[in-house]
């Protein structure tokens, strides 16, 4: 799974649509900046002093698009076994799934996780799915996802 900071994007893009559509076709999941929370251990919890500069976004940050590969299942939670690993505690082992439709369509699926997953603001129900369209706003925990087909990253990218 390959993944790239949006500003790296933007250079590639620079070579022009037809360049960016044929090196990164494929449709996204972004990862937004946001306050991120550190995993913790389930067998021992350390006690940690609450320091904003360790979980606020660093001012000027930007997104973490990754790049949805081609298969018709995506798993994405905080465990290395999951296709799509984002590490923040508010993310269950295995969060949700993105499935790819025949048509080339995806939807997005709630694994049963412990946080809960909104989609355009409307929560999912585990094992309950919802088709996903450029711009999706998507809540797995605390994390915010946004979908982009390839059209809507190269919206996105250019000025």
């Amino acid at each position: 799974m390959k993944s790239y900071l949006l500003s790296a994007l933007r250079r590639t893009g620079a070579a022009g649509r037809e360049a960016f559509n044929k090196q990164h076709p494929g449709d996204w999941l972004v990862w937004e900046p946001g306050t991120w929370k550190a995993p913790r251990a389930s067998t021992m919890v350390l006690d940690t002093l609450e320091d904003p500069r360790l979980v606020a976004p660093p001012k000027g940050a930007e997104g973490l698009a990754i790049a949805l590969p081609t298969q018709p299942r995506v798993t994405v939670g905080r465990s290395h076994e999951v296709d799509v690993s984002l590490n923040d505690g508010t993310l269950s082992a295995q969060h949700l799934s993105l499935l790819r439709t025949s048509e080339g369509r995806w939807s997005i699926e709630d694994l049963g996780s412990t946080n809960g997953t909104t989609v355009e603001g409307l929560k999912l129900k585990a094992g309950d799915r919802m088709t996903l369209r450029n711009g999706s706003a998507i809540k797995a925990g605390q994390v915010t996802l946004t979908f982009q087909t390839s059209e809507g990253m190269w919206q996105r990218l250019v000025p």
